[in-house]
């Protein structure tokens, strides 16, 4: 299976309560220790929904938007709008695999944002270990250059409602994926996603899936204009009281042969629940792949029960809501 432009548009979805397709934007900013996360799905049923968060440490929202049961009215990812009571998120895909405009708004923030692959668009799918059935039919993941704006104010990062816009405006890194098909939370155990980029040469993708009783890995290095796929990862986390990833010790072997290092630190934090079972540690990191200064993004799924867990044996907060 090999990628097509028409894979940057909506799939054709199996009737069925795991059918599911997302699309993922990812922009971290650690010299405003921002993490600014928008994320937005469709069933098979034209339902849609949207998350949209900017964050501090510690799970501080500064800004926040969620809805779901949203009908998408056949649109397609060319043209994508999902409404919500307190915010949006919406999407235009353009040059297809390559670039895309995408924005958001809540309470608080509104989000414009130019995104531009800095390689092809890699799926899972060329994985020695290919794309789990019950994570999608199959997923890509892509590096971009992002230009854009992101506007605080009306009392977001607890300051009074007529206070200042906070105008932030970048030119950075970032990162995106696309998954369509199953999605059975219940089918995993726990994993690891990592992305990180030094600059538009060099970028990375891991992810590290256990579940029925598997070990899997998943992603891509690419380096000075080489594409490899990841053939293992060795990671070593440490976590909070709240059984949140603080730092990252990771060292990827990819098919090419090359080993790349990784380590870091998070300086931004979003939790939030998926589905009756899971909780997902959003966490944004400042660190350095080969030496090199880095930015990133590491990922945690947990069942809950594990990680409250841990979280009563360290004394910690449990997490309330999503």
């Amino acid at each position: 299976m090999s990628l097509e432009p028409r894979d940057d548009l909506r799939h054709h979805l199996r009737p069925g309560p795991h059918s599911r397709e997302s699309l993922f934007y990812d922009l971290v900013l650690p010299d405003e220790g921002l993490l600014v996360f928008t994320y937005t799905w469709v069933d098979a049923d034209d339902q849609a929904g949207h998350l949209f968060a900017v964050v501090g440490d510690d799970n501080r929202k500064l800004a926040f938007s969620a809805a779901d049961g949203v009908a998408a009215g056949g649109r397609d990812f060319d043209d994508w709008r999902v409404p919500g009571d307190s915010g949006e998120v919406w999407v235009r895909n353009h040059d297809l695999l390559r670039t895309a405009t995408y924005g958001a708004s809540a309470d608080g923030a509104s989000l414009t944002c130019e995104f531009v692959g800095t390689h092809e668009a890699f799926d899972y799918a060329r994985n020695a270990d290919g794309c789990p059935d019950f994570i999608a039919d199959n997923r890509f993941e892509q590096a971009a250059r992002v230009r854009g704006q992101l506007v605080l104010g009306g009392g977001a990062d607890g300051r009074s409602a007529d206070a200042p816009l906070r105008e932030i405006h970048f030119d950075t890194t970032g990162h995106r994926d696309h998954s369509w098909g199953t999605r059975d939370w219940d089918a995993i155990q726990d994993w690891k996603w990592v992305s990180a980029q030094v600059d538009d040469d060099l970028a990375l993708n891991v992810m590290v899936l256990h579940a029925r009783g598997e070990t899997t890995y998943h992603g891509y290095v690419v380096a000075e204009g080489e594409l490899s796929p990841v053939l293992r990862a060795k990671t070593r986390a440490e976590y909070d009281d709240n059984w949140w990833q603080k730092s990252l010790t990771m060292t990827v072997l990819d098919e090419a042969g090359r080993v790349t290092e990784v380590t870091g630190e998070r300086y931004a934090l979003l939790n939030f629940q998926a589905g009756a079972r899971i909780t997902l540690n959003e966490a944004a990191f400042s660190g350095a792949v080969n030496g090199r200064q880095a930015r990133m993004h590491f990922e945690n799924g947990w069942d809950r029960s594990y990680s409250d867990a841990q979280i009563r044996r360290l004394g910690g907060s449990l997490p309330t809501g999503g």
